[in-house]
């Protein structure tokens, strides 16, 4: 490192000087020249990068948290190929307000009851039930308001078999207790069943309140 002595050097002048409001950014502004804006500004004793523009990237943004905010609408763009997927988990709720339609095939929850699954509560994610047994199979339905107004449930006797033994040709002995959450009602009642009724079904709604309806 060189020394000067007696000699006066003044850095002022020619070189490089910041220019723009405390914590800005700074840029190349001109010739010799940096400059700042308040549109970019670092806070460090929050540990903050402030801005306020338009942020364009060519690259990857990776970041282990997100919060946006959605001041007008989010449009995404699905015409390039592959797959798009909304949610991470089935208890995700994804609302729109508008028609849906839909080119393709749609598929619904499906969970199988067996004998050994019952007595079985419903979950809210559950849509369509199907029933492989002839044995005795006991169903419990959410709270209508825990499940929420317009939610459906499809309860499908599959067992299509018959009896074996005397009287042969006679439709198994099955049966399917379907039973209100408590103060719940289906239809006025606190029960309903499918008994004998080989591959009977039942459509049910929630009103949101107070029961389930059958439709």
């Amino acid at each position: 490192m060189g020394e000067f002595g007696w000699a006066y050097i003044s850095c002022e002048g020619d070189g490089e000087v910041a220019v723009g409001p405390t914590g800005s950014l700074q840029f190349h502004s001109g010739s010799r020249q940096l400059s700042g804006s308040e549109g970019l500004i670092y806070l460090p004793d929050s540990n903050t990068l402030n801005l306020t523009g338009t942020l364009n990237v060519s690259g990857a943004i990776n970041a282990n948290f997100m919060n946006i905010e959605v001041t007008n609408k989010n449009v995404i763009n699905l015409s390039a190929s592959g797959d798009t997927k909304f949610g991470d988990t089935i208890n995700d709720t994804h609302q729109f307000t508008g028609s849906l339609k839909v080119t393709g095939g749609a598929s619904f929850n499906y969970y199988k009851i067996t004998p050994a699954r019952s007595p079985y509560t419903v979950l809210t994610t559950d849509y369509i039930l199907g029933i492989s047994s002839s044995a005795y199979v006991s169903i419990t339905l959410p709270s209508a308001s825990i499940a929420g107004s317009g939610s459906l449930i499809i309860i499908k006797d599959e067992w299509g078999g018959f009896a074996t033994g005397s009287g042969g040709g006679r439709p198994a002995n099955s049966l399917i207790a379907i039973t209100a959450s408590s103060p719940n009602l289906i239809d006025g009642n606190g029960n309903y069943e499918i008994k004998d009724g080989i591959n009977a079904a039942i459509s049910l709604y929630s009103n949101g309140h107070d029961g389930w309806f059958v439709f």
